[in-house]
């Protein structure tokens, strides 16, 4: 079969096959391009104009479906052009073992921090002024959230040029026979502060998409946790404020969306699950009016092992959708930093490490408890992990909760059955720049513990906190 070279050599190749790089068959250039991982299919259509024609009639790159990990920057690397930020955020291809550097648009990515990240290759990000946007980082895409100043509990001082000088956080809760409310004295905050006080999560509920003739991007709809006391915003696209929804008072630590299903109107409905801290799940329409003001429990509390509770600090805990009415609830365990992992860059400045996880599983349908008929979760062992899995891997950290195919998927270097997970402590300023991150592997059927590969130098830094991307060239 003759190579690429030989097809694009003119005189020296077969007949009909033209005489450079862009009379090659459009079939080919198809096929080259399903094969090359995402930064260089970015560069694909730069070659020629028959080159673009091709990428714009291609499907996509199967190595987007291939996890990235968003490495910290560098601090002793040079920047270009004398900028004392980060044009450029680098990401490590689970697969290839390697990194890729890709431009980033304004604000420079050393000003951003991560607060949410989907499967369908958006981030959810804070500026250096708090502000929140969503963010594709292979393309360039963005899209700019209402304002945070928006939200009920928090108002913004501005200086004389319209920036933001400083937020003050105001705090009510119920009294404890429920017929009033108590004031908590407001806190100040300094612009960047926000994603440490107040952000615990972003969840993309729907993903942009450009609406036709004016391309601009709509369709999307984010549900935001936040401090204090746990609470949910959402914002769907054309919404210049957050709505805060009114829900128990209850302590929510984790989020996910729900596969879409059709409502009675024909139409997709956008709905996602939420987790409070014993383990309860309540699922919500997105689509209601007001927003997602219907909601309904469907899984009771979920208790830990003995040895779990024991270790309750400790204890992280996320959710999954595995499949429409199957959920998946992981319990993330961590001990004292320790010091026989060899590739550790600095075991003594690492405050604490993950040790195992626990897995319950919920169907509907289930059997039900009898104290309120709800479907019960089911622990899941070792044994079982893969049957539950089913050749998939766990993906987890503080801004992200999924569950995504590997085995047989395209991605050589990664196994399923196992959970890759980046830290997700209490995040401060001080500590996200002071403390070595938590990121590693652990197998399931073994229990076994290691570093992702080709990671490990670049875990001697520690901004920004790594997290979880998923690549995609849609947007």
């Amino acid at each position: 079969m003759p190579t690429m070279s030989k097809l694009a050599g003119g005189a020296g190749g077969p007949p009909g096959w033209g005489c450079g790089w862009a009379d090659l068959p459009r079939d080919l250039l198809e096929s080259v391009l399903g094969r090359l991982p995402v930064p260089d299919s970015l560069r694909f259509p730069a070659v020629c104009a028959a080159w673009q024609s091709a990428a714009g009639a291609a499907a996509g790159p199967q190595a987007a479906l291939s996890p990235w990990l968003m490495l910290p920057f560098n601090p002793t690397a040079r920047r270009g052009g004398g900028d004392a930020k980060f044009a450029e955020a680098r990401f490590l291809s689970l697969a290839e073992g390697r990194a890729y550097a890709i431009r980033q648009p304004a604000p420079a990515a050393s000003d951003r921090v991560c607060v949410g990240s989907s499967p369908d290759g958006w981030l959810v990000t804070a500026d250096a002024c708090s502000e929140l946007q969503l963010l594709n980082p292979v393309t360039g895409a963005q899209v700019q959230l209402p304002s945070v100043a928006t939200l009920p509990f928090v108002d913004a001082s501005r200086g004389a040029d319209g920036r933001v000088v400083s937020y003050e956080l105001r705090c009510c809760f119920t009294d404890d026979d429920g017929c009033g409310e108590v004031l908590i004295p407001p806190e100040t905050l300094a612009p960047d502060r926000l994603p440490y006080e107040v952000y615990e999560k972003a969840i993309l509920v729907a993903a942009p998409r450009r609406i036709a003739p004016s391309g601009s991007w709509g369709g999307y709809a984010v549900l935001l946790i936040c401090q204090p006391l746990s609470r949910l915003a959402v914002a769907r696209a054309g919404d210049t404020e957050w709505t805060l929804l009114d829900t128990p008072a209850r302590c929510w630590v984790d989020a996910v969306r729900a596969s879409s299903e059709d409502g009675a109107d024909g139409r997709q409905r956008r709905a996602f699950y939420t987790m409070d801290a014993a383990g309860r799940v309540e699922a919500w329409d997105m689509d209601a009016t007001p927003p997602a003001s219907r909601s309904r429990a469907i899984a009771p509390p979920c208790c830990c092992s003995s040895l779990a509770c024991a270790m309750s600090a400790a204890c992280r805990r996320y959710l999954v959708e595995l499949a429409p009415g199957h959920l998946l609830q992981v319990h993330r365990l961590r001990g004292a930093a320790h010091a026989r992992h060899t590739w550790e860059p600095r075991p003594e400045r690492v405050e604490y490490t993950t040790t195992s996880v626990e897995l319950f599983e919920w169907k509907a349908g289930a059997a039900a408890e009898a104290r309120d008929h709800l479907p019960r979760w089911a622990q899941v062992d070792g044994k079982s992990s893969s049957r539950v899995l089913g050749g998939r891997a766990l993906f987890l950290g503080k801004n992200t909760s999924v569950c995504a195919p590997v085995d047989g998927g395209g991605c050589p270097g990664l196994r399923g059955n196992c959970v890759y997970f980046t830290d997700d402590g209490p995040w401060s300023h001080e500590r996200c720049h002071e403390v070595a991150p938590d990121v590693g592997v652990l197998d399931l059927a073994d229990g076994s513990y290691r570093p992702p590969r080709g990671a490990a130098r670049d875990l001697l830094w520690k901004w920004p906190p790594p997290v979880w991307v998923f690549p995609s060239l849609a947007g």
